[in-house]
């Protein structure tokens, strides 16, 4: 079998791969609100599934639907079972998945960064009164106590939030994300904070979008580029943000 055939039989098998895994999250969702499925088993069964996705989207290049695998992830960074709304919201996701799996299919390039402000923000925090400022935010911090104490600040302050927890993620994903504003924890494995917003701006796809470092304990910061402010976690932290944010030109 000469290459070309070989990988045209890989991407068919993954393009199938790719359609099973989203059939069988809409079959669980739509179990699920026949009461056929309870909603811890239909909640794992999805993350599984989606996770699967992730996976196929990436070994084959499928750029958009591979964000919106994360994305969709990152929507249940708080949640422990599915509801009538959370299930209403991954309907959305799936219907997002079918274009972006479209569109690999039919060789048409898809605004990713578009999509992203479409999607429903991040599920599990209760958070009410709050009025939202379509301000897109990606928290790169490392999965803990912390980063949920943070996420919960900023969708406080009304921001949409999307949350990576490794610097080497991050580089992949800003550039098709494009997202308003990234914070970057200073402390991560990898790359540090300090060098990934040094890479930010050094690059030209991503010099524009505005970066903030966040530092919780003293350090050296002669590194960090002049552009990049620090944030330092503590009482006044939501309005601290809202300043950085108004000299970045973002509120």
């Amino acid at each position: 079998m000469m290459q070309q055939d070989i990988l045209d039989e890989l991407r068919t098998e993954a393009i199938d791969s790719a359609e099973d895994r989203m059939r069988n999250m809409q079959e669980t969702a739509q179990g699920f609100m026949n009461g056929t499925i309870q909603p811890s088993d239909a909640f794992a069964a999805i993350r599984l599934d989606a996770h699967s996705l992730k996976s196929v989207a990436a070994s084959f290049e499928m750029r958009a639907l591979k964000v919106i695998c994360h994305r969709f992830e990152d929507y249940f960074f708080n949640v422990k079972e599915l509801n009538d709304a959370i299930c209403k919201d991954a309907q959305f996701f799936f219907d997002r998945m079918a274009e972006c799996l479209d569109a690999f299919v039919s060789g048409r390039d898809i605004d990713v960064s578009d999509l992203m402000r479409k999607l429903p923000n991040k599920a599990g925090f209760e958070v009410a009164d709050i009025s939202s400022v379509e301000i897109e935010v990606m928290l790169v911090m490392a999965p803990g106590t912390a980063t949920k104490i943070v996420t919960r600040e900023l969708l406080e302050c009304g921001y949409r939030m999307v949350n990576v927890a490794s610097t080497m993620d991050a580089i992949q994903l800003i550039p098709m994300m494009k997202p308003d504003a990234v914070i970057i924890s200073r402390v991560m494995p990898e790359l540090s904070g300090i060098d990934l917003a040094c890479a930010l701006r050094a690059m030209p796809a991503t010099r524009d979008i505005p970066v903030a470092l966040l530092s919780t304990e003293s350090g050296s910061l002669t590194d960090l580029p002049p552009s990049v402010p620090v944030l330092r976690k503590g009482a006044n932290f939501g309005d601290d943000v809202a300043d950085v944010f108004m000299k970045l030109g973002i509120l």
